[in-house]
């Protein structure tokens, strides 16, 4: 089993498209599994259901995209939620904000895993790009899976603004209108989340998205005890979302969030004590 997982072609499969990365997310959950089977005595049932909350979640969000494609009208004009796009639309986003590695002396490292699928609405020549910003160090930025590899600009010199800030460039503005690509990248936050007590992170949707997925997983030794969720939509202030909650579970280690039809220029945030 070892070395089917160390010669299967991971980014032959994320090609394959919003399928492969399915069968990836499985295939792992199956490995979690198999991992916790071979340990001495009885598979603890903690483990065991966040695994199965994990898959649930990512094929709800699956059969979201997939209901959405069928059911969405031409993608210029504004559906039943008034979501619309002139560029660019996101079928899905994915994070994987893995905290694990977090300790209170080194306030790091944070390792941000996103994954977008994109579809070009229009003939402009305009890039997919998505702000980034921190308060810590730097942002380092590693291309997993693309077809257009990639850039990550910065930081900028910006003295009116608060830390860091960072451009992530999909070069695809010179493609057709109707061309779709998925890329994933790694980000890693070296210093990013200073607060011992309270801290937050924000997920950036620069374009409308049918769906935006997020997993945290929180320190063993630090999970979280909480966690809020409100969206920002441009200067605007945050509003709290009290209809759709984050799943708190294996203590506080892993927590889950799923929304739906988001629209451009806006920010998840996400707060929690720990």
């Amino acid at each position: 089993m070892n070395n089917l997982f160390e010669n299967l072609d991971v980014l032959g499969i994320l090609r394959v498209g919003l399928s492969g990365f399915l069968f990836l997310l499985s295939f792992l959950a199956y490995r979690l599994i198999d991992k916790e089977q071979q340990r001495m005595g009885a598979p603890r049932k903690g483990i065991l259901r966040t695994i199965y909350v994990f898959m649930a979640v990512n094929f709800l969000g699956a059969v979201l995209v997939a209901v959405a494609g069928f059911v969405s009208p031409a993608p210029q004009a504004a559906d039943s939620n008034g979501l619309a796009g002139e560029t660019y639309v996101v079928d899905y986003t994915s994070y994987l904000v893995d905290l694990t590695q977090w300790t209170e002396s080194t306030l790091g490292p944070v390792v941000v895993t996103r994954t977008d699928f994109v579809r070009k609405l229009s003939s402009k020549t305009d890039d997919y790009i998505i702000p980034y910003f921190t308060t810590g160090t730097s942002i380092d930025c590693k291309p997993i899976t693309f077809s257009s590899r990639p850039n990550f600009v910065g930081p900028k010199n910006d003295p009116e603004r608060k830390g860091l800030h960072y451009d992530y460039v999909l070069p695809i503005g010179h493609e057709p209108a109707g061309h779709s690509e998925m890329v994933s990248s790694q980000f890693t936050f070296p210093t990013g989340f200073s607060n011992p007590q309270k801290e937050w992170w924000e997920s950036r949707v620069a374009y409308p998205s049918k769906t935006v997925s997020v997993v945290f997983r929180f320190p063993a030794t630090k999970p979280a005890k909480n966690m809020s969720v409100s969206m920002k939509r441009g200067d605007e202030a945050a509003q709290p979302i009290n209809d759709n909650f984050p799943n708190l579970s294996d203590g506080g280690r892993i927590v889950q969030w799923v929304g739906i039809n988001q629209h451009a220029n806006s920010r998840v945030h996400f707060e929690w004590d720990w």
